[in-house]
């Protein structure tokens, strides 16, 4: 099984060579133990301009320890004139990326940065590493120096150099490094036709696939790019984000739309071949196009699509168009759709979606055996993640709402140990939080009566402006699970008191869509995906109900958070609030989850989870909830016509997973 820690890209004929063997092994050993990344390269990764003839040296990267450039050949000539081109090259690529106005020259740092050695200066690689760790004035240069060799960039104006000892500042300015996982999926050569990624949600998927484009594009001329997602409106997201994304990476080539890069919807529209991948193959290949109707689902036309290729290949009138297509929030798709992306492709098919589309999808949502999985959320500290699985899942209570099998623990990134009836659950800590040490709470939890939620809100708010001197207001999302009018109540009231005792302005997040700059953010639970922000406060203020809306809710909200999560609950919930506040203080603590494993009986079903939600909602309640949630439609037009086809098809009837279907069904034709 690949490591997350350990990345190495060493040519075959020195990784075989024993010495090689034996410090690569102990390096291995070494990041895993220690839960250090370390990066073993022969030149910077991803840069196919920069090679050398000298193929005898190892270039050893570990955050906060010199540059190891180690020799294992008898040539110093040769040795000399590699290491001097590799520091020319590492120059030329600190200019690129604006890194030189902070790190400087390649003269201000050889010295101390970079340690060049032979390989029989040390009877142990281990004791290198540790004889050559920098001083801590020069970690942050060592790491971006790492992060330029390994393809990971950073904005140097975003992380540039940290005046205060604010643990919101050190995170805010956290040098972001690709792990080993990562890395493999951008720079690796693959190994067969479909690649299939999959991550928990936050663990920075489509980030990858923009990478990957990237490095394809610059790379590789003259290759044809189809970048496809299920609906119009992340389609229009992404295809907004390349040119920035290209201007930050310094991709010096033109990008050519229609013709070298298409980044659409998978279904699309009859008149426009451009609209959609189907479109485009449609158009393409001279095959019928089948626009939405009743009965005909996206599943059917690839399938039939896949029929009219078929038959074109029997009559060696076929040759496939694109040279790669990569498919993001891949569970919103179907095995056909993946096949007919085969088809229509001479290279690789990047599939990527979430190890669960939500935290109460099925099993059958996992992919067997995918050839990348993220289960690292970089977003959120891993003890503020066990926390919102805790609660999401009802783990503390009996029948418990979720339960994994030991297969999808691991999956989603969980070590445990089992004793007797206990299961007892951690995470691999991340880079990005270990430097803060003790000093951050990353769970706090608290509860109320209805007269003093605001209060309680305000407490929050006091104790994060005390404990972190350059808070902003649009550092913290206030959050209301509910959607009742005393929750809107609160909010008008809260949007004064802040003002009042602040002078901060704050905005509706149900209203504005999205954040606001010096603005702090309170919304209900259905504004707030994809947003993060380094403190969230989670308020209930209705008893937890077991259903799946409300429990995955919950868990969304905890997890907006890359600091600190506050959760405010309603004192109605009785001894489940005394346990929850145990599980948090238990986490915080010691890092670890202790939970019964339930017995036979013991969990709930979720088809009956989904049906008991679903019945407590409206079926326009529904529609909206998942436009919001899952589907993005922002266009009145749009819903209006989607309200009216859930309405003629399903009269009264109030049935999610049918309401979801029809929707997804008709996403395509819009």
């Amino acid at each position: 099984m690949n490591s997350s820690f350990y990345y190495t890209d060493v040519n075959a004929q020195l990784s075989q060579e024993p010495e090689v063997q034996k410090d690569l092994s102990l390096l291995r050993s070494f990041s895993e133990d220690n839960y250090k990344q370390i990066y073993v390269i022969e030149q910077p990764v991803g840069e196919t301009k920069y090679k050398y003839d000298y193929n005898k040296a190892l270039i050893v990267l570990i955050p906060k320890v010199r540059i190891l450039i180690i020799n294992y050949g008898d040539d110093t000539e040769e040795f000399y004139n590699f290491e001097e081109d590799f520091i020319e090259d590492l120059g030329i690529l600190s200019d690129k990326y604006d890194y030189k106005s902070y790190i400087g020259r390649p003269r201000h740092w050889r010295n101390s940065l970079i340690k060049t050695m032979n390989s029989n200066e040390y009877s142990n690689i281990i004791d290198a590493i540790e004889e050559n760790y920098t001083a801590e004035a020069e970690f942050r240069k060592v790491d971006l120096i790492i992060s330029l060799l390994t393809g990971s960039i950073n904005d140097i104006n975003r992380v540039g150099e940290i005046s205060s000892t604010d643990p919101l500042q050190q995170i805010k300015k956290n040098i972001v490094l690709f792990d080993a996982e990562q890395t493999r999926f951008i720079f690796n050569k693959p190994e067969h036709k479909r690649i299939t990624i999959q991550g928990l949600a936050g663990a920075g998927k489509t980030e990858l696939l923009l990478h990957k484009i990237k490095n394809i594009y610059k790379n590789e001329d003259d290759t044809k790019i189809f970048f496809t997602c299920f609906n119009k409106v992340l389609a229009k997201d992404l295809r907004s984000r390349i040119p920035e994304f290209f201007d930050f990476m310094k991709v010096e080539e033109q990008i050519k739309w229609g013709e070298r890069l298409w980044v659409e919807r998978g279904w699309g529209s009859r008149n426009d071949k451009n609209s959609g991948l189907y479109a485009f193959i449609c158009n393409h290949y001279d095959i019928p196009f089948r626009s939405y109707s009743r009965g005909v689902t996206f599943k059917t036309i690839c399938k039939e699509t896949l029929g009219h290729l078929q038959d074109l290949k029997s009559q060696g009138n076929f040759e496939p168009f694109f040279d790669y297509i990569l498919i993001d929030e891949s569970q919103d798709f179907n095995e056909y759709f993946f096949k007919l992306c085969e088809e229509v492709t001479k290279n690789e098919v990047y599939i990527a979606g979430d190890i669960f589309q939500n935290i109460f999808e099925d099993s059958n949502s996992l992919v067997e055996n995918p050839d990348f999985l993220l289960n690292k959320v970089y977003r959120t500290d891993p003890k503020t993640l066990m926390f919102a699985h805790a609660i999401g899942f009802g783990l503390l209570e009996r029948p418990v709402i979720r339960w994994l099998s030991d297969e999808e623990w691991e999956a989603c990134g969980y070590i445990f140990e089992k004793k007797d009836n206990l299961y007892e659950f951690s995470r691999e800590p991340l880079n990005r939080f270990t430097d803060l040490g003790e000093v951050v709470s990353n769970i706090e939890v608290s509860t109320s009566d209805r007269e003093h939620y605001v209060e309680r809100i305000m407490e929050a708010i006091k104790e994060i402006k005390a404990n972190h001197s350059t808070v902003e207001p649009d550092d913290i999302g206030i959050i209301f699970l509910e959607n009742n009018d005393y929750n809107y109540n609160l909010v008008e009231e809260l949007i004064i008191r802040i003002d009042f005792e602040f002078g901060w302005s704050a905005i509706k997040g149900y209203e504005e869509k999205n954040k606001i700059k010096d603005s702090l953010y309170i919304s209900n639970r259905n504004n707030v995906k994809g947003l993060e922000f380094p403190f969230v406060i989670c308020v209930t203020t209705t008893p937890l109900k077991s259903n799946t809306i409300i429990r995955n809710s919950l868990y969304m909200m905890l997890t907006r958070s890359f600091l600190t999560s506050y959760l405010i609950l309603s004192e109605k919930n009785g001894e489940l609030n005394s346990a929850i506040k145990r599980t948090a203080s238990e986490i915080k603590e010691t890092g670890v989850l202790t939970v019964k494993e339930p017995m036979e009986g013991e969990i709930m079903d979720t088809s009956d989870l989904r049906l008991e939600a679903s019945e407590k909602e409206s079926q326009y309640d529904i529609v909206e909830r998942l436009l919001n949630d899952e589907f993005e439609i922002s266009s009145v037009k749009d819903r209006e016509k989607v309200h009216k086809m859930v309405d003629t098809m399903l009269g009264d009837r109030v049935d999610i997973d049918k309401i979801r279907s029809l929707i997804s069904d008709t996403v395509g034709y819009l």
